[in-house]
């Protein structure tokens, strides 16, 4: 499918591999498609009620799979400024599931982005809809130095 590794933001809760508490969330971009994807099982440290994920986990893998997508296809840094998650179907601790994200529109500093996490079977578990706000070049020039490996960004 052509997928490239993307790098890690050093303690981020979400991608972060330094983070000892953090989801350490693999995430790879998908040149021809334009989207991130991940693959993703997570364990009961992350349940709500048994056997569930909670909400607020899934949300955070949406955040992280739609602010990388606009990184990786934008190369721009930006912040979440507002985020819609629906939840479909419960997320269960150790099953596989696949998030994807792309970007939608993206007008001036402001950038609409789509993320959905499937089942195996294909099912939808969830679906997040997030405007993110590009922020200055220094922001993104900040962030190049603060990621793990830098290279995917390199033209």
């Amino acid at each position: 499918m052509g997928l490239v590794r993307l790098p890690s933001y050093r303690g981020c809760f979400g991608c972060g591999r330094d983070n000892p508490f953090g989801l350490k969330l693999e995430i790879f971009w998908n040149e021809k498609e334009r989207c991130t994807v991940c693959d993703l099982k997570l364990d009961e440290r992350y349940q709500g009620f048994e056997g569930v994920i909670h909400g607020g986990i899934v949300s955070t893998v949406c955040d992280e799979l739609l602010w990388w997508c606009i990184t990786a296809s934008l190369k721009k840094c930006t912040v979440t400024a507002e985020m819609t998650v629906k939840y479909k179907r419960p997320v269960k601790s150790n099953e596989r599931y696949r998030a994807t994200a792309r970007v939608v529109s993206a007008k001036g500093r402001r950038i609409e982005a789509v993320c959905r996490i499937e089942e195996e079977g294909g099912a939808t578990a969830a679906e997040a809809r997030g405007v993110f706000i590009a922020l200055p070049q220094e922001a993104w020039e900040d962030f190049l130095r603060g990621i793990e490996d830098a290279d995917f960004f390199k033209d």
